[in-house]
């Protein structure tokens, strides 16, 4: 294992104990041994009960005194500084990541690259219009929240309350960046719960980002009047198993 770049985790999270056992559930999980969490958490609920299967020196749990509100690109900032590995990873409270997350995108670093993050993940939102509509979301850039990068002495995050890390990745793309393929969407689903950062129309804005998108999206809505036809909704292989894992997961963590 010893051979192996260490990976961090990084998870900033605040009084969101129940969604954050998924994402914590999904690092227990990760078929790549050498990885560490790291929780920034500046919440007064005490996680520690979620952390008992994890071993000790893969935690790293950091609780911040609630003296002041502190901005979320400060939080995310704490997390770099407390990361003790070579790769560094966004491991976000409220998401769900595949098993193999951490093995397929450090292997892309392994290989060179500064940085890596998808060009596609899976979208869930979680209410009545959509809840049965998981769909694949891109975004010309990359999708923020899928980084993994070498560990860095100079790129921080914008001390922004929101959008910080679509500046942060901004900062990455002027180093050796790999987009990664829309095959690969299924190593990271982002999910909107109602209580996310980014309100509804954020999310749903994944599904008709770009001219291309907004009329395919336009047809199969309004003309065809049956989003389960458009071919981002039409999920298949590797795809469809993520989604019906990340189901059984949230059901079985009382989340859905």
């Amino acid at each position: 294992m010893s051979s192996k770049p260490r990976v961090s985790c990084l998870m900033v999270t605040a009084n969101r104990k129940r969604i954050a056992s998924r994402a914590i559930k999904c690092f227990e999980r990760q078929t790549y041994a050498n990885k560490e969490l790291v929780i920034i958490d500046d919440g007064h609920q005490d996680y520690s009960d979620l952390l008992s299967n994890i071993p000790h020196s893969d935690i790293n749990y950091v609780r911040v005194k609630q003296e002041k509100k502190v901005k979320l690109g400060e939080l995310r900032n704490l997390s770099l500084e407390a990361a003790k590995g070579d790769y560094l990873i966004q491991w976000d409270d409220d998401d769900w990541y595949h098993d193999d997350r951490i093995r397929i995108q450090s292997n892309v670093l392994k290989k060179g690259a500064d940085a890596c993050c998808l060009s596609s993940s899976l979208t869930h939102i979680q209410n009545s219009e959509f809840e049965h509509l998981p769909f694949i979301g891109s975004l010309n850039g990359g999708i923020p929240g899928s980084i993994m990068h070498v560990k860095s002495k100079s790129i921080r995050y914008p001390n922004f309350l929101k959008g910080e890390d679509s500046v942060y990745l901004d900062s990455w793309s002027e180093k050796e960046c790999v987009l990664l393929p829309q095959s690969l969407a299924y190593l990271f689903i982002r999910c909107y719960h109602g209580a996310n950062t980014w309100d509804l129309q954020h999310f749903k804005r994944r599904m008709r980002n770009g001219p291309g998108l907004f009329l395919m999206y336009v047809w199969y809505r309004y003309f065809i009047q049956d989003l389960s036809k458009h071919p981002h909704f039409k999920l298949k292989g590797e795809i469809a198993e993520a989604i019906d894992q990340y189901i059984s997961d949230s059901r079985k963590l009382g989340i859905m």
